[in-house]
């Protein structure tokens, strides 16, 4: 019933799709074409197209394009986002034409399905749009889902409108889970079970510690803890921490990255010096991070590391970033969406979970204090992530014996 009446607004919305989209993009010509699917400039002949929500999901696809392109699948690629920081950081990969993903209204959708006309539909984790889906079944184009996931509020989020998510579940031809319980998740909403496999996450692929350069050198006897992804209702708590450990001796440092950047101002410029401004100097113990792209590099210098969303209930961000630099990881209980990596570092004895300001000033006071702990528990930590490696074989392994893979050669 709630799948026929998804349909039905969807259908009833649709002839005022433009008026909606302009609502809600006020300031960017680019964003508002492509959220109706409307494209300039001539798109490659049947690419594949990639779709992942943000940079995070990006980042984890990045290595199944770059297989999938290896093995001479179809290319280019045509690579959707739904916000800004994973437009841009698509962008960044090679060979990649990058796009915002259309409305998942029946004109946008058709629309953005008659430029792109692809050979191939990737969603990636929890991306499942079901005016997205039937438009790509009507034109006979495959969808598989990679790196998917199902937290246990996604779950019952979609199990209030089951009939809707499985059917859009049940035209997917191929589902890539990243754990057990995700699997079991998807096949309780109907999926046959020879559709869905589990093969890890592709983010711990993603990244190569090798190349990245570290922001700067770090003083004799310095101690950085790193905030990453911090979400504003979090915000104060983290503050309260990094004052604390400020506080704490002269050699303390703290760098808190905010998860959207475009907010550009620090708490007390009195006090906090805008990484985009000026590099830290001796001074400099307060960082705030107001740039893309230079989380990891920080975390590449912490002694600490704070994963952000996890005190606020937003499910968390990923923690496998710091733990492949050898950081101890702190974080809060809400790791709803990253619970492969939590579960991993809980049980390698390389991750704490905190509930306050108070206590994660605690906590990383005390890894700051005891230089032992501090490497065990970062040992521990890389050695437990880096065992996980090689999910991008696994997920393109599957992904050749489940479907019917567009191949380069064909195109000659």
């Amino acid at each position: 019933m709630i799948g026929s009446l998804y349909h039905f607004a969807a259908a009833a919305a649709d002839p005022f799709r433009r008026m909606l989209v302009s609502v809600a993009v006020r300031h960017d010509a680019v964003e508002r074409s492509e959220r109706l699917g409307k494209y300039a400039g001539p798109f490659p002949e049947t690419p594949v197209w990639v779709h992942a929500a943000s940079a995070g999901e990006t980042e984890g696809a990045a290595p199944v394009v770059a297989e999938l392109v290896r093995r001479n699948v179809v290319a280019p690629v045509v690579f959707s986002s739904m916000t800004r920081a994973g437009r841009k950081r698509a962008e960044r990969l090679d060979d990649v034409r990058s796009i915002y993903l259309p409305v998942d209204l029946p004109g946008a959708v058709r629309a953005a399905f008659d430029t792109i006309r692809p050979a191939l539909l990737i969603l990636v984790e929890t991306e499942i749009w079901p005016t997205l889906i039937r438009e790509a079944n009507r034109r006979d184009v495959p969808v598989v889902l990679l790196n998917g996931r199902l937290s246990r509020a996604a779950c019952r989020r979609m199990g209030m409108a089951r009939s809707l998510y499985s059917d859009a579940l049940r035209r997917i031809a191929f589902i890539g889970a990243q754990r057990e319980v995700d699997a079991e998740r998807f096949l309780s909403f109907g999926v046959p079970v020879d559709r869905v496999a589990v093969h890890g996450s592709t983010k711990i692929d993603a990244l190569d510690v090798s190349l990245v350069d570290p922001p700067f050198a770090k003083r004799p006897g310095e101690k950085w803890v790193v905030f990453g992804s911090v979400r504003r209702k979090e915000e104060a708590a983290v503050l309260e921490a990094a004052d604390s450990i400020v506080a704490a001796g002269e050699k303390m440092r703290v760098a808190v990255a905010p998860r959207h950047p475009a907010r550009t101002s620090p708490p007390d410029t009195g006090q906090w010096r805008p990484w985009s401004a000026a590099k830290p100097d001796g001074e400099s113990r307060r960082v705030w991070i107001d740039t893309m792209g230079d989380l990891v590099p920080f975390y590449s210098i912490a002694d600490v590391a704070f994963i952000g969303g996890t005190l606020s209930n937003h499910g968390g961000h990923n923690p496998a970033e710091p733990a492949r630099f050898a950081v101890p990881v702190l974080f809060g209980p809400h790791v709803e969406n990253c619970a492969e990596f939590a579960d991993l570092l809980l049980a390698a004895g390389a991750a704490s979970t905190v509930r306050s300001g108070a206590e994660l000033a605690e906590a990383a006071l005390r890894l700051l204090g005891d230089e032992a702990e501090r490497r065990r528990q970062g040992n521990a930590g890389k050695d437990a992530i880096e065992a996980g490696r090689g999910a991008t074989l696994r997920c393109v392994d599957l992904l050749e014996k489940s479907v019917t893979l567009p191949r380069a050669e064909k195109r000659r």
